[in-house]
């Protein structure tokens, strides 16, 4: 029983989407621009990658200037010639030093190169173009192996950069939602929410870890170097979290989605839940589950997919989605009040920044006292030993999962420290003043 509380109080603290409502111990005061012609598609290296036999570094993507077998020299610039022409020339001098790093490397090692690269977005349509280009080439000088290995290359390099692309896709997609939407958006995109997403995520988090490194080296003033240096942790941080929420929702959702008698009794109680003719109805209807158990995990998740799906589409009805988002916030909310009074009050606490205002408020919620629900407060009590008891249960379950090859311990290596430090501290104050 502790260990099913402490996965309870874990996911209540670690969740993306903030409460709609307040829990407190006590009241409060409320382009198509021309490629440049350099030999280098800026990328930041892996500082924990070794380097290679030849000194060029794996995470970056360096335009050789050796030529390969079926690769013309490129012809002058003609005398006179247009601006246009001059870019054009530049663009197939580039994309060929490019196909020549992707020749050179192993498509295990395409993935790193590209999520390391800033330009490779500008870059990728003209390097596929220009693959196909110089296979059409090789095909009317009868150069039938390497028109092969010309297209193999681009097949293999398109889909990688279609895979990548939509994975960046997903993660600006989240970035640009309210946390509130993540639960319903997960289970739209679970199937794009795979290992390979969370190894592109990762990857994109050790780049901007590099910048921060890094930053200071490219620019000459001071305070262009501190603000990039503060934009790309500010970055970092931002991707943390991200992949620490949606790892620990992915988990989740799968734990959810294996119940498959639960799944069968949500999908039972939304279509009796969808036959009510008001909102007034549907409320009550949701109090009603609620109160006898029904509201659980497995409904929540049918609902939130619900609310997501109807958001996707443009068919739908702006009333439809209304009562979609009515219905998944009012079960959201209900399901919140079900929540233990100690996870409530532990994730109020840690929610505050200044460290005496958690002490004070963890002195009045120790002391007893009638307990009130209120429309934007709650007023709730608890003792040393159960508050202890539930902090303990959430780091335990912090320390297990961490350096496991599950989603569980990605998000807990994810996990902020901010709010683990916290956690401890809240630990250590309990038992040093009220044990």
């Amino acid at each position: 029983m502790q260990a099913v509380r402490g996965v309870a109080a874990a996911a209540a603290v670690a969740a993306a989407a903030p409460p709609p409502r307040r829990h407190c111990a006590a009241p409060l005061r409320p382009q198509a621009r021309p490629a440049p012609s350099s030999t280098r598609l800026h990328a930041i290296p892996d500082p924990s990658s070794s380097s290679s036999s030849n000194g060029a570094d794996d995470g970056e993507i360096v335009a050789s200037t050796r030529q390969r077998r079926g690769t013309a020299a490129a012809a002058p610039p003609v005398p006179g010639g247009s601006l246009k022409q001059e870019a054009v020339q530049s663009n197939r001098e580039v994309s060929d030093k490019l196909i020549d790093v992707f020749q050179q490397k192993k498509p295990a090692e395409w993935r790193k190169l590209i999520a390391y690269s800033k330009q490779w977005p500008l870059l990728a349509q003209g390097v596929l173009d220009r693959i196909e280009e110089r296979a059409v080439a090789a095909a009317e000088a009868g150069e039938e192996e390497e028109q092969l290995a010309l297209r193999r290359l681009g097949r293999r390099l398109a889909t990688v950069h279609e895979e990548l692309g939509m994975y960046q896709q997903l993660i600006d997609k989240f970035r640009s939602a309210p946390s509130s939407d993540w639960e319903g958006m997960v289970s739209l995109n679970r199937n794009t929410l795979s290992g390979e997403f969370f190894k592109y995520l990762d990857l994109r988090i050790k780049w901007k870890c590099n910048m921060c490194l890094l930053s200071g080296e490219s620019f000459k003033y001071l305070d262009l170097r501190i603000k990039a240096a503060h934009d790309a942790a500010v970055e970092q941080e931002a991707l943390l979290a991200l992949a620490a929420q949606l790892a620990a929702l992915v988990e989740a959702y799968d734990r959810v989605a294996r119940d498959e008698q639960a799944m069968e009794a949500a999908a039972e109680s939304f279509s009796s839940l969808l036959q009510v003719d008001s909102l007034e109805e549907a409320d009550k209807k949701i109090d009603e589950l609620a109160a006898t158990g029904k509201l659980d995990p497995a409904l929540l998740l049918m609902m939130a997919k619900a609310y997501a799906g109807s958001k996707e589409t443009d068919i739908t009805q702006e009333e439809v989605k209304d009562v979609m988002a009515h219905l998944y916030f009012k079960a959201k909310e209900s399901f919140a009040q079900q929540a233990p009074k100690e996870v409530r009050i532990l994730k109020y606490l840690l929610t505050v920044d200044s460290e005496s205002d958690r002490v004070q408020l963890l002195e009045q919620a120790f002391e007893p006292g009638s307990e009130l629900e209120g429309a934007e407060v709650d007023y709730l009590c608890t003792t040393p030993p159960l508050l202890l008891n539930t902090i303990e249960n959430v780091l335990t379950l912090y320390d297990s999962s961490r350096g496991r090859g599950t989603m569980a311990g990605d998000a807990a290596s994810l996990m902020s420290p901010e709010v683990i430090e916290r956690l401890r501290d809240l630990q250590k104050m309990i038992k040093r003043k009220y044990m």
